[in-house]
């Protein structure tokens, strides 16, 4: 496949089933086909545009690109209107581009409720009659024009990031050279600088002819300003840049100027080896020109840059006073400070007192019952109860073993009367 035909789709070689594809729009009452037929060319052409990177395009070119051999895709006008319905594909008139302008009432109620309406219905009216020619109508991809719009403001930024620039304002032909492959051409880049301008996300302006463009901040929904401070301090940067590439030329030619007259020296042409330092002498002058006009240029953008930091401090400090201002002026006055803290010291003697009666109540209570004396001396006795009691089992155990018992007889006594050990008295009696 050509390369320069990657945005076939995948279906491109199946004779059978491009040659339905490529064929009329199937008539109305066929709804399934119809659909089947818009969603198939809607992704080719969608895909078409982001790998050709075109923004705007016309019906003959999209007939051109999906040409196969002797045959063109005979639907690609209803498709075309199928996707201008859905607000995919907008004509390049009716995309809203650049900076939005400040209206009256009056005028805002024209477009919404007159002009609007009637653009609606006069093209309505014309694909009813068949006068709406889209051969001669530039069209705007407005899907693939927002996927790019994003990709340049979040490439931006991220260079940004890693270049630690503090200044998101830069002329359009250096935004060209940061984002120049994601649009493709300059062109389309200004295709998309007004596209972001329309919602808020950049502010354009023309300066001594030249184009800058200010990106918002990241999360900031306030579309953003340009200053003339921004503007001169972006001149000057410029011209700082400038001077320094002239003095690097001058430099190397101050150089090269030197090698040439050694070499007219030694080739024995004294004549133009004086002339070459007169030319050198001549640089070496405008050299130093420069270097006091690159010192001029650099003190003058540090002055401008720390102006402006000090005014964005000054204006913290404003800010910082109005809101100390508010709030002296509502609660915290010197006479309500005064009176809050004669409250707070009334409260705590407040509290010093009932403290020293809850102590003194407590300790009268503790006074009333028993003397520390008598707990005390119950305390001992608690404490002698159980001593006592084991000097009372001493004794008891010291008297057993004092006690002497006979010995148990060997013999039954009750022999000598007669009677066994079995007998028992009432057995004899």
């Amino acid at each position: 496949m050509d390369s320069m035909r990657d945005y076939f789709p995948p279906e491109w070689d199946d004779e059978s089933r491009m040659r339905v594809l490529l064929g009329p729009m199937p008539v109305a009452q066929d709804a399934v086909a119809r659909t089947s037929r818009c969603t198939f060319w809607s992704a080719a052409i969608h895909h078409w545009c982001r790998v050709m990177q075109k923004l705007t395009f016309s019906l003959l070119e999209c007939q051109s690109a999906f040409r196969r051999g002797t045959q063109t895709p005979l639907g690609l006008p209803d498709v075309l209107l199928h996707m201008n319905s859905l607000g995919e594909v907008l004509p390049v008139e009716q995309l809203p581009l650049g900076e939005p302008t400040k209206e009256s009432w009056s005028g805002w109620g024209y477009r919404i409720f007159i002009a609007q309406p009637s653009r609606v219905a006069w093209k309505g009216l014309k694909q009813v009659i068949g006068a709406y020619d889209l051969k001669t109508t530039t069209l705007v991809n407005a899907v693939v024009l927002q996927e790019v719009c994003d990709k340049v403001f979040n490439r931006y930024w991220e260079l940004s990031r890693e270049l630690n620039s503090a200044n998101n304002l830069l002329s359009f032909t250096d935004l060209y050279h940061q984002v120049g492959e994601l649009v493709g051409s300059a062109d389309n880049l200004h295709l998309v600088v007004q596209s972001l301008a329309s919602c808020g996300r950049v502010t354009t302006t023309n300066h001594n002819s030249t184009t800058y463009v200010k990106f918002a901040l990241l999360g900031d929904a306030h579309k953003p300003s340009i200053s003339q401070v921004e503007l001169a301090e972006y001149d000057l940067h410029r011209a700082q840049q400038q001077v320094q590439d002239y003095i690097t030329h001058l430099s190397d030619e101050m150089t090269t100027l030197q090698q040439e007259a050694k070499h007219a020296l030694k080739a024995g042409s004294k004549i133009e080896a004086l002339s070459i330092l007169r030319r050198k002498k001549r640089v070496e002058k405008s050299l130093g020109i420069q270097l006091g006009t690159l010192e001029n240029v650099s003190t003058c953008l540090l002055q401008l840059r720390d102006t402006r930091s000090n005014k964005e401090v000054v204006g913290a400090f404003r800010v910082g006073v109005e809101a100390l201002r508010a709030v002296v002026m509502g609660d915290a006055s010197a006479d309500r400070v005064a009176a809050t803290m004669d409250d707070l010291q009334q409260v705590l003697d407040e509290c010093q007192d009932i403290n020293s009666v809850l102590a003194s109540g407590v300790q009268s209570s503790l006074a009333e019952g028993d003397d520390d004396d008598v707990l005390e001396a119950e305390l001992n006795q608690l404490l002698a109860q159980p001593q006592e009691s084991q000097d009372v089992n001493q004794q008891l155990a010291s008297k057993l073993a004092d006690l002497h018992l006979p010995d148990v007889p060997k013999n039954n006594p009750m022999a000598a009367f007669g009677m066994t050990s079995g007998d028992t008295p009432e057995k004899m009696a």
